[in-house]
């Protein structure tokens, strides 16, 4: 195949990938911006006439403005828990090589693997005996240790390529500790990995409905944004406008995430692939 062919072949692949993401968006903001009487005359074709009635009625009858808030809180106390942890952890990793560090990290990297239902109700259970089921600050805690085993492979993978071991024996010679080289070389370098994993950790948590309707249940005012849409609609009566209006408020904040770490993704993913 020629090198013409070959990235004409990909683009279509591109392409079809991209319309795979690009319709049920489309058909999202659609469902979200129709009036009712257009909607219902036809549910799946395009919208010819818009209102923002929808959005509106959403934001009040599910309180999206107070979920949102909480939404923001849980998101980054699990992005400060999961980042702050996995960049200590990827670093013992990484000066740590011996057959226990590595046994520990393949079982680290495994647990990843197990079903978020198995570890939940047996979380939920320790933390209602407890009295912190409905606790934002203790959800947002356990979403972040729920990323973590990812989190520390992301930075370890990369302090692998980075941070190598002809640099950490200079700045042992130098008569720096652990914790200077930690500090002074292992954070600063890290940054982009870090970024990575923020933004990941982010999106990940602000778009979770499991763990918060397991942790955050019966209590209306600690809702997150996920949570708080899932009211829109009853047994009875399915409103899916309101329900798409509300998935629109909550992409709002993953986009602006994407948009801004968008770089940072790019650089953490790829950085020291080269070294």
């Amino acid at each position: 195949m020629k090198a013409g062919s070959t990235s004409k072949f990909r683009t279509g692949i591109m392409a079809l990938i991209s319309l795979a993401f690009i319709l049920p968006l489309l058909f999202l903001i659609g469902t979200a911006i129709r009036t009712r009487q257009d909607y219902m005359m036809s549910p799946g074709g395009l919208p010819r006439s818009f209102t923002l009635d929808n959005i509106v009625g959403a934001w009040t009858q599910a309180g999206l403005g107070q979920a949102l808030v909480v939404s923001l809180i849980v998101a980054v106390i699990a992005c400060i828990v999961c980042a702050s942890t996995a960049l200590a952890g990827a670093f013992w990793f990484r000066i740590h090589q011996g057959r226990v560090a590595r046994g520990l990290n393949v079982l680290l990297v495994a647990s990843y693997a197990i079903p978020m239902v198995a570890w939940l109700i047996p979380v939920f259970v320790m933390l209602a005996n407890a009295r912190l089921v409905n606790n934002i600050v203790v959800a947002g805690i356990i979403a972040g240790v729920a990323s973590l085993p990812f989190a520390i492979y992301l930075i370890h993978t990369f302090f692998r390529q980075a941070l190598t071991t002809e640099l950490l024996e200079a700045a042992a010679l130098d008569g720096a500790r652990v914790l200077k080289i930690f500090w002074y070389i292992a954070i600063p370098m890290s940054r982009p990995a870090l970024a990575s994993v923020v933004a990941l950790v982010f999106v990940w948590t602000f778009g979770d409905l499991l763990m918060a309707a397991t942790l955050l249940q019966g209590n209306p005012q600690v809702y997150t944004l996920t949570l708080a849409a899932t009211t829109l609609s009853t047994r009875e009566e399915v409103n899916l406008q309101g329900q798409a209006a509300a998935a629109l408020v909550s992409l709002i904040p993953v986009l602006l995430v994407f948009m801004v770490a968008q770089r940072s993704l790019a650089a953490g993913f790829g950085a020291g692939s080269g070294k």
